[in-house]
């Protein structure tokens, strides 16, 4: 934290009275004036938050500095390294109004951020309508930039990645490059499951276990970017990437028991998979004068998966082979006009469609052929008085999807309305709605019926419409000084005919089918609070956010559920060597995508690590008393069909985690700059 002296002098020229004696003078010293600057301030429009060096020199990358910030308006975990928002609600990060994804911010250098920025529904064009924001303002280099080696290595579950990221600058222009790998091999996969299954001829309990499981993941991942900022008015950058996962060995083996129709058996699985990805982003940003500003985004991808789903058990076998092709390309404009420095005018063009071709053979024999296209068009205005700020916008959407020969169209509107407040610099209200549409994708929509196992296939639905989703948000932030922060929060989350797998013995056979259907509603609220105390000139930080969840679905498995948890986050700097602690009560929720109700253990770690010269060296201990390898606990209870599962893999077990990064500088800093975008994660249509 830095602290600015003001010395005061007093000039020792103050008479005393008129007397014969000597003149007396009376010095009266004054102590020391310490003026601290704020490190975090609020408004209509953003928080900033500043942080100091302690939080810059300790973080590895901009996941851990936000970690070490405690920002109230966000719920970040440290062993899982994600971001979101305090309820819940996903983070749209941004490095100097530019978008970022995992990459960016595992490449960003702590060192290189001056502030950071939190906004809801912000107005600015460059951050694309995001809902969300978290956006990182870092120097950047006339020439020169800087290099960063990482590397983690997670002991006792043998997982691990590595990466190379560098920059460089050269007046106008700019290039990053990063490679990076990682691996997981995970030998405690699987599940314990037991179904009951009310079929026409009767009903049958299936029981399941996996007694060895193993799989063995290795991905890789390159890109390069390079960026023309001819100036704060116009930029102009390009990235292209290659991603690739290789998923060699996947497999489980176990036993089976049926109550009637089949007899008990032992199990074996085998699921092997590559994928490979060649993507293309290009992002324009251009100011044109008299008010005018135009700001657009272009998306391009190529992507093969090859998948096996494999499933022996005695004399029963089912064999699915899956190989997909698929490209898409996604397009946006938005032209903005400001009538004033009050009043600003947008509308927004977003187009794109895509193909995918997937040929199944083995047990399952089919070819399906999807086509979809989609065009959204938007209008609105935004508003910025001193202390008021807000927007609202209207759309339009229209989508096609074909099918195997058959096409359907879904037409919808939807709006978002925010509204934020902020009386001074220390409290804001802010309140938004949205009314919008879930689209179901290909997998959904996959009209072919594959066998997943003796009892059960599965299916998706060409008829399957679109979801209508309400949701609501008002929140309150205090910022009262740098000691304390609390933000509180109410949100109300609704979908309307929700799309979800619904179970009925309808099957080949008279067997189960898994098909997607439109079924009920789903009805998600919460209330929370988030509160940070700084104390020991900021170098001890604890920050602690309960929250209450509340669930109720309707439709072939109603639920009602209303779960409490809270998590705690400790903080503590001694000259070069910081210190974390992280506790989470665990947590349960009813999963909006297959309907489960799923029980999450609890977590906690320790973390220590030192820092100096560009080196920065962490160890962590996560979850030291948890021996056991369970993932979660999962229920679900319909009408034909009912399911308790436990599931099994690392992330909840005891490990030690080592982290090192080193980084080193080269070149001139000036302002702002800005870090790669990409990201690993490749989708898929293939049913599973």
């Amino acid at each position: 934290m830095k602290h600015y002296i003001l010395p005061l002098i007093m000039l020792p020229f103050i008479a005393q009275g008129q007397s014969t004696e000597p003149d007396t003078i009376t010095v009266k010293e004054l102590r020391e004036i310490t003026v601290v600057a704020d490190a975090q301030r609020t408004s209509a429009t953003k928080t900033v938050y500043i942080p100091t060096g302690n939080q810059k020199s300790t973080a590895s990358d901009g996941v851990s500095l936000l970690s070490r910030m405690n920002i109230p308006q966000l719920s970040v975990n440290p062993i899982t390294e994600t971001v979101k928002t305090a309820d819940n609600q996903g983070v749209s990060l941004f490095i100097n109004f530019h978008p970022a994804t995992n990459e960016d911010v595992s490449g960003l250098n702590p060192g290189d951020v001056k502030r950071v920025e939190y906004l809801d529904f912000p107005t600015d064009p460059r951050f694309l309508r995001a809902q969300h924001v978290v956006n990182f303002i870092t120097h950047s280099y006339s020439y020169g930039g800087y290099t960063k080696l990482s590397g983690k290595e997670r002991l006792m579950i043998r997982s691990g990645e590595a990466s190379v990221y560098s920059k460089f600058a050269c007046r106008k222009m700019e290039y990053d490059v990063m490679v990076s790998g990682d691996y997981d091999y995970n030998s405690h996969i699987g599940s314990v499951s037991d179904e009951t299954y009310r079929l026409e001829s009767g009903t049958i309990r299936r029981t399941s276990g996996t007694e060895t499981g193993k799989q063995h993941q290795r991905g890789f991942y390159s890109a390069l970017r390079v960026s023309w900022n001819k100036s704060d008015n116009l930029t102009f950058r390009n990235l292209v990437s290659y991603r690739r996962i290789n998923t060699p060995i996947n497999h489980t083996s176990g036993y089976v028991s049926f109550s009637s129709l089949y007899p008990s058996e032992t199990y074996h699985t085998e699921s092997p998979s590559t994928n490979n990805a060649v993507g293309w982003d290009s992002e324009l940003y251009a100011m044109l004068g008299r008010g005018w500003s135009i700001n657009g985004n272009f998306q391009a991808e190529s992507a093969g998966n090859n998948t096996s789903s494999n499933y022996y058990a005695g004399t029963e076998s089912i064999e699915n082979l899956a190989d997909e092709d698929s490209w898409f390309l996604r397009g946006s404009i938005q032209v903005n006009k400001s009538l004033s420095d009050k009043f600003t005018l947008f509308s927004n063009v977003l187009s794109g469609g895509g193909r995918t071709h997937i040929a199944y053979t083995g047990s399952s024999n089919a070819v399906n052929r999807f086509r979809q296209g989609f065009t959204g068009i938007t209008v609105g205005m935004s508003m910025n008085y001193q202390k008021v700020s807000g927007s609202i916008d209207v759309g339009y959407a229209f989508e096609s999807n074909y099918i195997n020969g058959k096409t359907m169209d879904d037409r919808y509107p939807f709006t978002h309305i925010n509204l934020q407040y902020a009386p001074n610099q220390r409290n804001s209200i802010s309140l938004w709605f949205q009314y919008a549409t879930f689209s179901p994708d290909a997998t959904m929509k996959n009209p072919n019926i594959i066998r997943q196992s003796e009892l059960m296939y599965i299916s998706g639905n060409p008829d399957l419409k679109c979801s209508r989703n309400t949701s609501a948000n008002i929140s309150y932030t205090w910022l009262p000084s740098n000691k304390w922060q609390l933000s509180a929060y109410a949100t109300m989350f609704l979908i309307s005919n929700r799309q979800i797998a619904v179970y009925t013995p309808d099957g080949p056979d008279g067997m189960m089918l898994k098909k997607y259907q439109n079924d009920g509603d789903y009805n998600h609220g919460q209330i929370g609070a988030n509160l940070t105390g700084k104390f020991i000139d900021g170098r001890l930080s604890i920050s602690v956010s309960p929250r209450l969840l509340l669930y109720k679905t309707t439709g072939s498995n109603s639920i009602s559920h209303y779960p409490f948890s809270a998590s705690l986050n400790v903080n503590y700097y001694l000259g070069r060597f910081f210190f974390n602690g992280y506790y989470d009560t665990g947590s349960s929720y009813v999963d909006g995508e297959n309907a489960f109700l799923r029980k999450m253990p609890m977590s906690y770690s320790v973390n220590a690590g030192w820092s100096s010269h560009g080196w920065n060296i962490q160890l962590s201990v996560i979850n030291p008393f948890q021996s056991s390898w369970k993932l979660s606990e999962d229920t679900l209870t319909t009408r034909w069909y009912d399911n308790k599962m436990t599931q099994f893999g690392s992330d909840y077990h005891r490990r030690i985690s080592l982290t090192v990064t080193y980084t080193f500088n080269y070149g001139k800093k000036v302002s702002q700059s800005s870090e790669l975008s990409g990201e690993k994660n490749i989708s898929t249509s293939i049913l599973k």
